[in-house]
């Protein structure tokens, strides 16, 4: 099913800031020869802006997340990425206490998920 696929070997994983991003496709190389890294990173740091912008809800449950993919997220929303955030679901993971806190560190910060409560 797609639910065991994006809980499997890793699955899906957490949203990554524009930046992050940038330094993955560092390590990457293209099938074609050409360096389109410039343009992928302007296309996803364009994409990310605008669905994290827009998004009210963000649903992440059962993905087998734990404490790293909990400060990964924290991470994503304390930069402001989602200002119209109202929901964020999270069930049935295995986040822990850091991840928790994490996340509650990030939220706490100004300007980071204004409208969740």
């Amino acid at each position: 099913s797609l639910r065991d696929d994006c809980t499997q070997d890793g699955g899906r994983r957490p949203p990554q800031l524009p930046s992050w991003f940038a330094a993955e496709l560092e390590s990457k190389s293209f099938t074609n020869g050409k360096d389109d890294k410039p343009l992928v990173k302007r296309l996803y740091e364009a994409a990310f802006e605008e669905q994290f912008g827009k998004a009210t809800a963000l649903f992440y449950n059962s993905l087998g997340w734990g404490d790293a993919e909990a400060a990964q997220l924290a991470e994503v929303l304390a930069s402001g990425a989602a200002p119209r955030l109202e929901e964020l679901w999270l069930q049935r993971n295995e986040i822990g206490d850091e991840g928790c806190k994490a996340l509650a560190a990030a939220l706490g910060k100004e300007g980071a998920a204004p409208r969740l409560e």
